[in-house]
């Protein structure tokens, strides 16, 4: 990038797309978890595990994907179930018709074994007719958002999450979701795993639960 240009968000998300959407055709993922219609696989990469869910939403893709964008576009509903558990904190620093940038705090966790985390993302977006929708999000830098001493800064490496269409019910969707995330400080992996699939099959199934209950109030 030359000194001074402006960064090249949207070409960002679209390349983590890219990616995302191979890495969910690949077969050699490790299942850890799959109850409740949610199924939950890992498989390592040089910057930590890599984590997909998957899950079906009765809920029509680019409806589901607008639900849980940052910003007024989602008329609040990730806000009001992300604060519960783990968003202690949600600013949006810049929002476009293709990306937000947005300034998070994720609360402590294990009984404050794990202090606060703050990221500054950029969520990218899209209602593609080929695949349905998509939400990617990754960490970046932001000169008025620099490390603090607290919380501890932590990076999204990729997370990426992809609203399929089903072919034959246009209001159904299916859900894989992405993610690789560095925590930071001086946490021992040992520490974090045990708790990484816990914490996405609940924040998954509170996902399925508060959009169909949006969608279905709406219709």
């Amino acid at each position: 990038m030359a000194e001074g240009s402006s960064p090249d968000y949207w070409q960002l998300v679209c390349d983590h797309r890219d990616r995302v959407l191979a890495l969910i055709k690949e077969t050699d993922w490790i299942e850890e978890t799959n109850k409740d219609g949610i199924r939950i696989s890992y498989r390592e990469t040089d910057k930590g595990r890599m984590v997909q869910v998957e899950a079906e939403l009765d809920i029509p893709p680019a409806t589901a994907r607008r639900y849980v964008t940052p910003g007024p576009i989602s008329n609040g509903l990730r806000e009001k179930y992300v604060k519960k558990n783990p968003i202690k904190e949600i600013k949006v620093i810049q929002e476009t018709d293709k990306y937000v940038i947005v300034y998070e705090v994720l609360n402590g966790l294990m009984g404050g074994i794990v202090a606060e985390r703050d990221f500054v993302n950029v969520y990218g977006f899209e209602d593609d007719s080929d695949i349905g929708a998509y939400l990617i999000c990754t960490s970046i830098e932001h000169p008025d958002y620099p490390p603090q001493w607290e919380p501890v800064r932590a990076t999204m490496h990729v997370s990426g999450q992809m609203f399929l269409r089903v072919d034959g019910d246009p209001n159904k969707c299916a859900f894989h979701g992405v993610s690789v995330v560095d925590l930071g400080g001086m946490l021992p992996v040992a520490l974090i795993q045990p708790v990484q699939s816990k914490m996405l099959f609940k924040g998954t199934a509170e996902m399925k639960q508060a959009i169909a209950k949006k969608f279905h109030e709406i219709n």
